[in-house]
């Protein structure tokens, strides 16, 4: 068996893109795992909108296991329901879910980190990608998480920015950027997470059916440069549906992220291996 921990051997740098998709995002805790327990390391990070919140974590503490119990807790749940795209209801300040970030965090900068880690947002002026790597990382991650309609808009660097989501839902590119000589890429939105049943039950031209394909689509072209995606099968019939975390369904998400993690391992390895 290759140990891939060994420090007197040089490893290609390793990138993880950690993908949006609502509270798909528990899937993203699986994936990190079976990543740690063999040994593979994880140099950078790029999370955007759920997946900042998890990068973010991660990549500050290096404790996937207490990020587990976190995020399985009843206070982690009710704010993964209100970073769900699929929410209905007016503009929300979003200064509470801030706050909760920054406990959290323990209040740390992007200057503290363990693992470089940037944040996606969009500009809603422009509608490009912005990417967020210094100042206050609850900030980042904060506009990162901001739904359009749910969530005034968070000004940084000038900028109003909201859901990193609605420009880059997969960020590969900026992890090549970083330096990453391999990538892997979590992809939420993806075919196999999408419930057909329900989906064969709304109207064929609903709003939330329309942008669930759009945001499908535009998860999948971002994803595909990436060396090896990562594809869990967390079904859903639109963006993600809060009755999942409502029912206690983040253990079997989690689970779902490591079993489509362990699928492709053997080819994460080898490739590294090649590299050396």
């Amino acid at each position: 068996m290759v140990e891939f921990n060994d420090m007197d051997k040089k490893y290609p740098k390793i990138g993880l893109a950690l993908g949006s998709g609502g509270v798909r995002g528990y899937a993203h805790i699986g994936v990190i795992k079976k990543l740690e327990e063999n040994n593979i390391p994880i140099d950078f990070i790029v999370g955007s909108s759920v997946g900042a919140v998890i990068g973010s974590h991660y990549s500050l503490f290096k404790d996937i296991r207490g990020l587990e119990g976190l995020v399985l807790s009843s206070g982690w749940r009710e704010i993964f329901s209100l970073v769900d795209p699929s929410l209905r209801g007016g503009l929300i300040k979003g200064e509470k879910i801030r706050e909760f970030f920054d406990k959290n965090l323990k209040g740390a900068e992007f200057s503290e980190l363990k693992i470089p880690f940037k944040v996606i947002a969009t500009d809603l002026k422009s509608g490009d990608a912005v990417e967020l790597s210094n100042g206050k990382i609850s900030e980042a991650v904060r506009a990162s998480v901001s739904v359009p309609v749910i969530f005034k808009p968070v000004l940084i660097q000038g900028k109003e920015l909201i859901d990193g989501g609605i420009s880059n839902p997969v960020p590969v590119d900026t992890l090549k950027n970083m330096g990453a000589d391999i990538v892997i890429a979590v992809n939420l939105v993806n075919k196999k997470s999408f419930d057909e049943k329900l989906l064969a039950k709304e109207k064929s031209s609903t709003p939330q059916k329309l942008i669930s394909f759009l945001y499908y689509n535009l998860a999948k072209k971002c994803a595909e440069s990436a060396d090896f995606i990562i594809e869990p099968e967390v079904k859903s019939s639109g963006i993600i549906g809060v009755k999942h975390i409502l029912k206690g369904e983040g253990k079997k998400m989690i689970l779902e992220g490591e079993k489509s993690t362990e699928s492709i391992l053997p080819q994460i390895k080898k490739l590294i291996c090649s590299k050396d």
